[in-house]
Formats: structure tokens, sequence, C-alpha cells
């Protein structure tokens, strides 16, 4: 497709969480309409957006409806039914597309593929009974990490076994199916680049972002990160490189490894807004939802620039009345985003806070700061006026 959908046109968006809040958020300030297809009627997106279809994720009707009153589908997250998503591409534009989402739904084929296509990833193994995993186990050695093969996001299907004793602890019936075993690698940090690209074959990457996890969370992210600008050169590259070599339209996150060696290694792709980039509705002159909804619609892409330092940090699990808002507030360069949902559940994600500042030390600064009020549970309201 070579035309661009231009505003009024109606974006379809494939869930209903914060992603697609903020893309249809994004999407209304550029004058499109935008329609949501997601189970939970009160989602964060359905406050927001013009009409919303309440329906599980393999409802054909719902589909159909989509289909009808979109001009271009996208998806906010990997857990949709990618054969649905194959029959909506037979009626309508999507993208990125369904043969991405389902190597990205699975750990085993995307690792396969990324290998296949001469990308780096860490050494691992597959198993799917206890012999196997023993085996795995064996050949790797301690520590290693085991993966759900699917259903695996926000730290779900994960375990790290340290040593011999933590892994023969753990009961066969609690590891049913297939897994990935990685080796546990020494690692200097962790990274992602979020890589957009359009209709024309231009590719945009937003600067690199430094992450750091919470039980396998992603709990903190500063930009730039810590490490040499040829560190971020070749981050930059691997990004766009993956895009490219899948042939996708729309968005794509490259989580990394950098080992204390200096080895870049992929972890994990996200074809889609990733929590990761976050920063760039506060911190970038394009954030990276502005970024998907010109690819997905053929419009320009410019490059992306940073305006100043920033970190973001996730509040996961938290009730925001008892965070001391008033007191996080007092500091200089931050940005809060809720995202109204209703069930405040442990380890979900249920906002974030962007800090700014005119240099990294000055981020990292506020960043411990406001970490440090949290973490200590600071409920004081103090008068904002005082």
């Amino acid at each position: 497709m070579t035309e661009s959908i231009l505003p009024p046109a109606t974006i379809g968006i494939i869930g209903g969480g914060q992603l697609g809040m903020m893309i249809v958020r994004e999407a209304q300030r550029m004058g499109y309409r935008t329609v949501v297809w997601d189970p939970d009627s009160s989602c964060p997106a359905s406050r927001l957006a013009d009409r919303t279809i309440t329906a599980s994720f393999t409802d054909h009707a719902a589909a159909g409806q989509l289909s009808t009153l979109a001009d271009v589908v996208t998806y906010e997250f990997e857990n949709v039914d990618a054969g649905m998503v194959r029959w909506l591409e037979e009626r309508n534009v999507v993208h990125p597309g369904s043969r991405i989402l389902e190597i990205s739904q699975y750990r085993r084929t995307e690792k396969d593929e990324l290998r296949r296509r001469g990308f780096p990833t860490v050494e691992y193994r597959l198993a799917s009974t206890p012999e196997e995993l023993s085996r795995a186990v064996g050949e790797l050695g301690y520590p290693v990490v085991a993966k759900t093969v699917s259903a695996g996001y926000d730290g779900k299907g994960q375990y790290v076994w340290r040593t011999k004793a933590e892994f023969t602890q753990v009961r066969a019936s609690d590891l049913a199916g297939e897994y990935i075993i990685e080796a546990f690698l020494p690692l200097a940090c962790e990274l992602s680049v979020i890589g957009v690209r359009g209709y024309d074959g231009n590719v945009v990457t937003f600067p690199v972002a430094e992450n750091t996890h919470r039980d396998n969370i992603l709990y903190t992210t500063v930009v730039p990160p810590h490490v040499s600008v040829e560190m971020q050169r070749r981050a930059e590259k691997l990004c766009q490189e993956v895009i490219e070599s899948f042939d996708i339209i729309g968005e794509l996150c490259v989580e990394m490894f950098v080992t204390e060696a200096g080895q870049l290694l992929i972890n994990e792709l996200a074809p889609r807004p990733h929590n990761s980039g976050h920063y760039t509705l506060d911190a970038c002159d394009m954030s990276q939802f502005e970024a998907l909804i010109r690819a997905i619609c053929g419009l320009p892409l410019p490059a992306p620039r940073l305006l100043t330092p920033c970190a973001m940090l996730n509040l996961l699990g938290r009730d925001i009345r008892h965070l001391g808002l008033p007191s996080i507030f007092r500091e200089e360069g931050v940005k809060f985003h809720l995202y109204g949902k209703k069930e405040v559940r442990a380890r979900r994600k249920m906002g974030h806070i962007t800090i700014l500042g005119l240099t990294q030390d000055e981020v990292t600064r506020r960043l411990r700061n406001i970490a440090q009020m949290m973490e200590h549970g600071r409920t004081a309201q103090p008068d904002l006026k005082a």
C-alpha cells in the first residue's frame, strides 16, 4: 500500500490497556478517530476512544465489526489471537501484521528465527519434559533462566535457578509445558531500542534506553544510557537490521543484553509500543505513539530527537492514594501518567512517572529521591501551598 491514510480516518486498536490509551490520545491529537477492541468494557482506552467493542479476542463478530469501522488496524500487545489478526489482514490494512505477532508470541519461534537470520542471542535450549529440563540445565550450567515459550510478559512464566538445590526443589507439576532454558550471563546492563518503519521502508530509531527490572518487570528506564556512544550506535543499528529483516511496517522494540565482556545480544522482540518507550511522551519531539500512527498511516517519519535527559519509573501494584503524591509533585521536572485501572493487583502497572532534568546526574538524583519516597511508604500529604 502506498497511499496515506489521512485524518479523520479511523484507527482500530486491538487491546485497550494503557498502551492502547496512549495510542488513542495521540491519534485524536492528530485528528484521527479511534475504535478499540477489548474484553474489558472499562479498560483504560475505553475512556478516550470514540468507540469500544467489548468482546473476547476470539470473537469473529467483533473482528468483523472492527474491520468495518477501521481504515487501518494495529495491536497494543502480543497476547491476542494471531489467527484473528490474520483473518483481519485479509479484509483490512493491518500493521505490523500477523507474521511478526506469531513469531514474538512464542519464545521458541522467536529465538530460532533470530538465530536463523544471523542475529546474536543468549545460548539456549528447549525442554518440554523433566528429563529434557535436567539435560538442558546440565549442559548450560548454573545459574540458568527458565521461561515459558508462550504467555510470558511482565515477569510471568520466568524462573531463575542459581543452584542445583533450587532446581531440584521445583515440582514437576509446576513446570508443565515447554520451556526455553537460557544461560545466565554476567550483564553490564540491559538496553532497549524502539524502531519504527514506514511504507517506504524508512526506519527511524528512538534514543537508546537503559532498563532495570524488579521481579522480571520493568522498573526504571534512563535515557541517555550509561554506555558508550559506540555501544548506543551498535544497539540502534541492530534494531534497524531486525525491523528490516522481518519487513515490519509499524513499531518494534528490541530488548537487548550488554554483557560484561561487551557483547550485545537480543533478548526479546515486542512488535508494538513498549513500556521502556514511555519517556518519549515527555522527553522527545515525537512520541513512540505518534511514530506508530505515522508509520501505519503512511505519513512521513522524521528522526525523533531527545530534548532532555530523563528517566521513567513504573508504579507497580500501588494504590496511588498512598504514594504521597504532593511530596512527589514538589520535585522539579516530574510528569505523572496514571492509567485509571480500577483494580490494584500485585505487580500490575498502574502508571508511571517521567523525570526530566538538564543533566543525566540531575535526573539520576531525582529518580533516586522519588524511588526512596515510594520505598519508604511516605504517606504524608503536606499542603502544596506551604
